[in-house]
């Protein structure tokens, strides 16, 4: 089975970081083929997937309990410092 094209490479032909692709997907700015290559990515990129996991939970929660709205992007900053301060101790 070969490799499929990465469709995440940058206008100058560099490759996006995980935390670039991770971004664009938690923010919802990707294509169709964009999201299928990051899920097989996740399937094989640990780490990914495990900030792929918290992130997107951590945004459902905040859906939820903003009534439907929009988070204010600077309480979704603020909660993951406050996240990863903890787990980092």
């Amino acid at each position: 089975m070969s490799k499929p094209n990465n469709p995440f490479l940058k206008e100058d032909g560099t490759k996006c970081t995980c935390m670039d692709m991770l971004q664009q997907m938690l923010d919802s700015e990707v294509t169709n083929e964009q999201r299928d290559y990051f899920k097989q990515h996740l399937d094989n990129c640990m780490p990914c997937y495990k900030t792929y996991d918290l992130e997107m939970t951590i945004k459902e929660l905040l859906k939820s309990k903003c009534c439907g709205g929009d988070v204010p992007p600077d309480l979704i900053i603020e909660l993951q410092a406050q996240i990863n301060q903890k787990i980092s101790t």
